[in-house]
């Protein structure tokens, strides 16, 4: 898998795929109200299915980022994405 799990930290290698979407939403569902921590810094690629669980997560939660020194796409939507412009609760 390249999402592993400790305790409120998700740190996320390589490339990850939608098959990483069942276990990752179960993994948000069992921290629901706590802080999650993503570590991304060796994440090269995200499937839109788990990005869109995160922004769903951090609608209604915190989260944390921890990324690379390169800057990737998927950092750029997350760190833009505007909880206050969301209306979808």
């Amino acid at each position: 898998m390249a999402i592993t799990y400790e305790e409120n930290t998700a740190i996320f290698e390589s490339v990850i795929y939608e098959d990483e979407v069942v276990e990752f939403r179960d993994f948000l569902q069992e921290k629901a109200g706590e802080e999650v921590d993503l570590n991304l810094v060796a994440c090269e690629d995200i499937h839109l299915a788990i990005i869109q669980l995160i922004m769903a997560y951090k609608k209604n939660y915190s989260i944390t980022y921890e990324f690379g020194e390169k800057v990737k796409l998927f950092q750029r939507v997350l760190e833009g994405f505007d909880t206050s412009e969301n209306y979808c609760n």
